[in-house]
C-alpha cells in the first residue's frame, strides 16, 4: 500500500521540528523505563492510587484501558501498534533533528553502555531483532522502507515466513543473521553475508591503494551513515520501550475494541510492526480510504460511528 501525497505536502509545509534538544537527560530516561515497566502490569498500575482517585483519560487511550481492570471500549481513531515507526520511517521522520540526536549518542557513551541495555521489548519487530538488518544496510537512512533494494543488494533469499522467538531467546540470536518483520522479511543465509562481507573487504583494500584521499571521504561518509543508523536503532527502541501494546497487559475484552486506520497513512506507518490483531486477538480494524490528513478533515463520521458501535457492544454484553 501507497502512503498519502497529502500526508507528505501537508507535513512539508509544517517548519516544526522535534527533538531539537536531543534524546534528553539520561537519568529521565532511565526513570521513565522504570516506570514503563510498573505500569505495564494491569495487576501492579491499579494498586498505585486508590479507587475512589478522580481518574480523567484525554490522551491515545490504548494504554489507559489496557491497565483498566474491568471491561471497556477503545476506539483508536489513526494510530498503531507503536510509535517508532512515527520517528523511523513516517513522514514525522523528516522533522527530527537527527544531527544532535546522532551528536549526544556518540559523545554520551551513557545512552550505548547502560540505556540501550533497559530496552527490554522483544517481539517480531523488536528493535534487538532488527539490529543486524539495519548494520548491513549499505543505503541511507532516508531509504529504510525498500527492503527490495536490500534483497538484491545482497543477494540473499527472501523467505515469506516470520522468525518466531521466545523472548527469552530474543537476546541470544546471534544464529540468525538478520531477522524478520510482520511483513515476512527473513535474511538469515549467515554464509552468504560472510562471502559478502569478504567480497567488501576486497573491493576496499583495491580501492584504498588505487585512490586512498577518495576512499578516505569514502570511510568518512561511511561513518556518518553508521552513526544515523545506530541513532535510528536506539530512536525504534525507546519509542518500542515506552509506546508499544505489547508492552502492556491485554484489555480485558478485546472485543470491545474498533481501531479505526487510514490504508495510506504516511504518519503512522504499519509496515514492519505487528498488527493490533495480533496484539489483542478479537478486535476490529476498520481501514478508510487515504492518509492521515485527508481521514481527519473528511472521515469525521466513520470515527464517530465506530464509537458508537464499540459503546452499543459494551452496552449488549455488560448492560446487566
Amino acid at each position: 500500500m501507497g502512503v498519502s501525497k497529502l500526508d507528505i505536502l501537508y507535513r512539508r509545509l509544517l517548519l516544526t521540528k522535534l527533538f531539537i534538544r536531543g534524546w534528553g537527560r539520561p537519568e529521565d530516561l532511565k526513570r521513565l523505563f522504570e516506570f514503563r515497566k510498573m505500569i505495564g502490569n494491569r495487576e501492579r498500575c491499579q494498586n498505585l492510587v486508590s479507587s475512589d482517585y478522580p481518574v480523567h483519560i484525554d490522551k491515545m487511550a490504548s494504554l489507559a484501558v489496557s491497565n483498566w481492570p474491568k471491561p471497556m471500549p477503545l476506539i483508536p481513531c489513526l494510530s498503531w501498534s507503536t510509535a517508532s515507526g512515527v520517528f523511523t520511517t513516517g513522514v514525522l521522520s523528516k522533522s527530527i533533528n537527527w544531527r544532535e540526536l546522532e551528536k549526544q549518542y556518540y559523545t554520551q557513551t551513557v545512552y550505548e553502555e547502560e540505556i540501550i541495555h533497559m530496552l527490554e521489548y522483544c517481539g517480531t519487530d523488536s528493535f534487538k531483532m532488527g539490529q543486524e538488518f539495519v548494520k548491513h544496510f549499505t543505503s541511507s537512512a532516508d531509504k529504510l522502507t525498500n527492503l527490495n533494494l536490500v534483497s538484491r543488494t545482497l543477494n540473499l533469499d527472501i523467505s515469506n515466513q516470520v522468525v518466531s522467538q521466545k523472548p527469552a531467546d530474543c537476546h541470544n540470536s546471534s544464529k540468525t543473521s538478520v531477522s524478520a518483520t510482520s511483513e515476512g522479511l527473513l535474511l538469515q543465509d549467515t554464509s552468504k553475508m560472510k562471502r559478502f562481507n569478504q567480497t567488501l573487504s576486497t573491493n576496499k583494500s583495491g580501492y584504498t591503494s588505487r585512490n586512498p584521499q577518495s576512499y578516505h571521504l569514502l570511510s568518512k561518509e561511511q561513518s556518518r551513515n553508521s552513526l544515523r543508523k545506530e541513532s535510528l536503532i536506539f530512536m525504534k527502541g525507546v519509542m518500542d520501550e515506552c509506546t508499544h501494546v505489547a508492552n502492556f497487559s491485554v484489555p480485558v475484552d478485546p472485543s470491545l475494541i474498533i481501531v479505526v486506520q487510514a490504508k495510506e497513512d504516511a504518519y503512522i506507518p504499519r509496515t514492519g510492526v505487528r498488527s493490533l490483531q495480533e496484539i489483542w486477538p478479537g478486535c476490529e480494524i476498520r481501514y478508510l480510504e487515504g492518509g492521515h490528513i485527508s481521514a481527519y478533515l473528511f472521515k469525521q463520521g466513520l470515527f464517530r460511528q465506530a464509537i458508537y458501535d464499540a459503546f452499543d457492544r459494551f452496552l449488549h454484553k455488560y448492560a446487566n
